[in-house]
């Protein structure tokens, strides 16, 4: 970023250059920054400016905001639209003028701030209905998270249940979590192993750097209404456990279901903290 070095004496040679140069040191930061939410040319709301109703009248509260690359302050107000007409965010920009040591006057001092109207809901440079600015973390949430599903395929031996299908997963950064969910089927269920000694089956492991720091459990669903027969005859199987340990392996603990029973499908859907 921008910075000048104050130190060295010899009495610093102040202009318009290096004053240009300081306001735009905080001025490319302030616009970075405000873009991380939901860019320059949405209304980002930052703090404050919260609105509530009573009766038809609405108020928004004192608050700052950010729109086409301006960090804005509001003053809280309240208005009564009527007919067709919505709470309304109006900028202005209040500008004084400096005469310069050449005599000449030119406007140079501005002040942008915002106050709330009413009218037609029409958003321009200077002005834009309360209704279309978003929080700063809604977008910085999204950023934060992917927006795409990554995908794990799974196809175990017949020998070992001949299980198959997609697990899908992603990473939320904001909250340091792992999104897992599958719909898997098991195609040769006989092959599992018998009551009560039937063991984990290895699906797939994932990357790295979506592998939880400790073992996790979760649940995986039998995909149907009812509950099933294990090969002991007795119908208690809807869900059976499973796991994703901290190199990133899936497992999940088949049973082998009735004799009649060639196949059955499970699905699961969870949320594994990271750390």
């Amino acid at each position: 970023m921008r910075s000048i070095n104050f130190t060295h004496s010899g009495g610093f040679p102040l202009t318009q250059d290096e004053l240009d140069h300081m306001q735009k040191a905080y001025t490319e930061c302030i616009n970075t920054l405000g873009t991380l939410g939901a860019g320059s040319s949405t209304p980002t709301i930052i703090s404050g400016m919260a609105m509530t109703t009573a009766g038809s009248a609405v108020t928004v509260t004192d608050g700052w905001f950010f729109y086409n690359g301006s960090m804005i302050k509001f003053t809280g107000s309240t208005v009564t639209p009527t007919g067709t007409n919505v709470p309304l965010v109006i900028i202005a920009n209040n500008t004084t003028s400096l005469t310069y040591n050449d005599g000449s006057s030119f406007p140079a001092v501005s002040n942008v701030t915002a106050t709330l109207s009413s009218g037609p809901a029409v958003t321009s440079s200077s002005q834009f209905p309360y209704n279309v600015a978003v929080p700063y973390h809604t977008q910085f949430g999204l950023n934060g998270r992917e927006t795409t599903w990554n995908t794990l395929p799974v196809g175990t031996l017949a020998s070992l249940g001949g299980v198959s299908g997609t697990i899908y997963y992603k990473k939320n950064r904001i909250t340091n979590t792992l999104t897992i969910q599958a719909q898997l089927t098991a195609n040769n269920a006989q092959n599992f192993a018998a009551s009560p000694t039937a063991g984990n089956s290895l699906l797939g492991t994932l990357p790295a750097e979506y592998a939880p720091s400790t073992t996790n459990y979760f649940l995986t669903h039998y995909y149907a209404s009812a509950m099933f027969k294990d090969d002991l005859g007795v119908a208690w199987v809807k869900h059976m456990s499973s796991v994703i340990n901290n190199v990133g392996q899936i497992y999940v603990n088949f049973i082998r279901p009735e004799a009649t029973v060639p196949a059955y499908t499970v699905v699961f859907n969870a949320i594994i903290p990271l750390d």
